[in-house]
């Protein structure tokens, strides 16, 4: 695993970020004062806000679990023949594993302290996991990458890890996470402006942010090797990045909302909708809009799909 260190790449100098930002312990926050803002909560805003924190407890256990196979298919590659240097990666990758294991880490501990509770099923049934796209996704993603690492072919390795890199920091971090905190940004925003306070949920808050920093570093080393793989095979573009993103716009962008009614009054999920919408756009920019056949305009191509409904 030799470095080259007169050549370090994006992963690399994320690696290297992730060591000055990310020691962070979940069990330095006090949550006793949260636990108290928290039986201010009516029980319909319990359940609103457990539904958000539910998805992402199992989603931070779910890739926390299926990671492992990204290295080892990544490992399978070989490196001479790729844009970028697999080790860099690979460093950046186990790095990721143990951030993820600490975001999972926090959600048990406020889970139990706060919450009262260790169950997420019951405020998830009718949500998103029902509508596609969820995390137990990653799963048949991290059996896809093992058997192709057992076939042994180049191509097929760098398309199924496109569709990995794509499905996990593409979407499930990009896309459904960030929206997960800008809907968290508005549930405090008003409870708080609700109950005449600056701020409530203050430990859960600071916490969160550093979950965010994370995942800030993931999502743009995740869009940096999806541009790569499209170097090594520019095919993977239309073969697998499009089709997944179809697959994820009509299951959330362009899908009814999960949530009829909102007990946050003020509540405005037409306006996340909007900043999905342009973190897609971010994530093609990335790789190069010029490479796509339908999406390098997100938002022209959903208009156009809205139109012809």
């Amino acid at each position: 695993m030799t470095i080259d260190y007169s050549d370090r790449e994006k992963s690399y100098e994320l690696y290297r970020k992730g060591k000055r930002e990310g020691t962070w312990d979940p069990d330095e926050y006090d949550l006793e004062r949260d636990r108290e803002d928290w039986e201010s909560f009516t029980e319909a805003e319990q359940h609103r806000f457990l539904a958000t924190c539910s998805g992402f407890y199992d989603g931070e256990e779910d890739v926390t679990r299926t990671l492992a196979p990204y290295m080892m298919a990544l490992d399978a590659l070989p490196n001479e023949e790729m844009p970028f240097d697999t080790v860099q990666e690979e460093m950046y990758l186990a790095q990721q594993v143990y951030e993820e294991a600490k975001h999972t880490d926090l959600f048990s501990r406020y889970f139990e302290t706060v919450f009262d509770t260790q169950e997420t099923a019951p405020y998830r049934e009718g949500g998103y996991q029902e509508q596609g796209y969820s995390t137990d996704d990653l799963y048949d993603t991290a059996d896809d990458l093992l058997a192709a690492i057992d076939r042994g072919d180049r191509t097929e390795l760098v398309y199924t890890l496109g569709e990995a890199y794509l499905n996990y920091m593409g979407i499930v971090e990009a896309q459904l996470a960030r929206g997960g905190y800008l809907s968290f940004d508005q549930m405090i925003e008003l409870k708080a402006e609700e109950m005449g306070r600056d701020v409530v949920l203050e430990s859960f808050q600071e916490a969160i942010g550093k979950v965010r920093q994370d995942e800030t570093r993931h999502i743009e080393n995740g869009r940096w090797i999806l541009r790569q793989l499209a170097e090594a095979e520019p095919a993977v573009v239309t073969d697998v990045y499009e089709p997944r993103i179809e697959e994820y716009v009509e299951n959330r962008l362009l899908a009814d909302p999960i949530y009829d009614e909102q007990p946050f009054d003020g509540y405005d999920q037409e306006k996340i909708g909007k900043q999905l919408v342009q973190y897609l756009q971010d994530t093609v920019d990335y790789i190069g809009a010029d490479r796509f056949d339908r999406y390098g305009d997100v938002r022209a191509t959903l208009e156009e799909r809205q139109a012809a409904d």
